[in-house]
Order: C-alpha cells, then sequence, then structure tokens
C-alpha cells in the first residue's frame, strides 16, 4: 500500500509501468475548465465596466458627488464592481486553494495544474464568440 495522500492504482488505466494515464494527466485541465464556469460573472463584469461603465468604474464618490452619468449608470457601475470584487475574490481563493494548496499538499506537481490555469477563461471566451457570430 502507498503513502498517506499518495495513490498507487492498478492497470484499471489509471496508472501503470508506463505512466499516468490520460485522465489523470488532463485532469487540471478540466478542473481549471469547470473553474472557468462560475469565472464568468467577475470576467463579464470587469467587461462591462470597462465598456460601458467605464466612466464610473473606479469612481469611489458618494451618490450624488460624481459627474459620470445618470443614476442608472452609477448604479450599473455599483453592480459591476461588486461582481468583479466579490465574485472575482472567491474565485481567486478558489484557484490558490486548487491550483496551488491542493497539489502541494498531495505531493503532486504544481506546474501542471498552473498550466491548467490558462484555460480558466475558454468559457468566457467561447460564450463572447458564439454571441458575436450569433449577432
Amino acid at each position: 500500500m502507498g503513502d498517506v495522500g499518495q495513490a498507487s492504482f492498478g492497470s484499471n488505466g489509471t496508472s501503470g509501468p508506463e505512466g499516468p494515464s490520460r485522465w489523470r494527466q488532463l485532469a487540471p485541465v478540466w478542473v481549471n475548465f469547470i473553474i472557468g464556469l462560475p469565472a464568468m460573472v467577475p470576467l463579464h463584469s470587469a467587461w462591462v465596466l470597462l465598456t460601458e461603465y467605464r466612466a464610473c468604474a473606479f469612481d469611489n464618490s458618494g451618490f450624488g458627488q460624481t459627474h459620470c452619468g445618470s443614476v442608472d449608470v452609477i448604479e450599473g457601475a455599483g453592480w459591476a464592481r461588486a461582481g468583479v470584487v466579490i465574485f472575482g475574490g472567491l474565485g481567486l481563493l478558489l484557484i490558490v486553494a486548487v491550483d496551488v494548496l491542493f497539489p502541494a499538499a498531495y505531493g503532486r506537481r504544481i506546474r501542471p495544474w498552473l498550466l491548467g490555469m490558462l484555460v480558466i477563461p475558454v468559457p468566457y471566451l467561447t460564450v463572447i464568440a458564439a454571441r458575436a457570430m450569433l449577432g
């Protein structure tokens, strides 16, 4: 039996003398792709802040003290900022836990997990491309 935290698998396709299976090699990519699904909220909020609410994006002055547009623009920018800060912060904590802390705790290599982080924006970019193609 292997050490605690180290899994030893038989010839059922997970590991063997030839090395880890394809699933084990692609696990960081799939896990980060799944993380990318809820990451669409802060990514879209950041996009909205930088396009529609650019004048109010980082204006922290109180209501009525800003000159960035109508009330709708001010309220919309507030919701977009909250989406970036709250969901972005929670997403960043999730990414650090999954891609850095868990592999380190179980003695796995961190490099494949860090490279898998490049897949996180793929779901958002796919939705944006589909919306642009469909009109």
